[in-house]
């Protein structure tokens, strides 16, 4: 008996930039910081089980002025993944999902820190799975 091996993909659609919110700390005092940065994935199935919505959100140095960071930021991209094949288990694709977008966010962080004329803050890559545990013992 010849046995079937299922075959699922995901396909990355497309993202959106649904914000961006930053403000400058001006009474900022250089010194060394340790970047204080917080990632909140959130996940939409549709009930057809082909598409998966995920909202990937990033705060940055959060109370900047009271912490003496030297700005303040958060981000939200929501990313469209279509899941095709036999097996649709959305479960097994969602941390695929989080580590398709969140480079996405790193040079976006880059770039409008970069623009903003403040220390252009490249943020750590992540171990997802970690992530993912982490949110799910929450």
């Amino acid at each position: 008996m010849e046995k079937k091996t299922c075959h699922s993909t995901m396909k990355f659609v497309n993202y959106i930039v649904d914000y961006i919110e930053f403000k400058n700390n001006l009474n900022f005092t250089e010194e060394d910081i340790t970047i204080d940065f917080d990632i909140f994935p959130e996940f939409l199935e549709c009930e057809d089980q082909q598409d998966l919505i995920v909202s990937l959100e990033v705060r940055i140095f959060e109370d900047a002025v009271q912490h003496n960071y030297p700005f303040e930021m958060k981000i939200r991209l929501v990313g469209y993944f279509r899941i095709e094949g036999d097996d649709r288990e959305i479960d097994k694709f969602k941390p695929n999902a989080i580590a398709i977008m969140y480079p996405y966010i790193r040079s976006i962080v880059t770039n409008y820190t970069a623009n903003a004329n403040v220390n252009p803050l490249i943020l750590p890559v992540i171990n997802v799975n970690s992530l993912i545990k982490n949110r799910n013992n929450k």
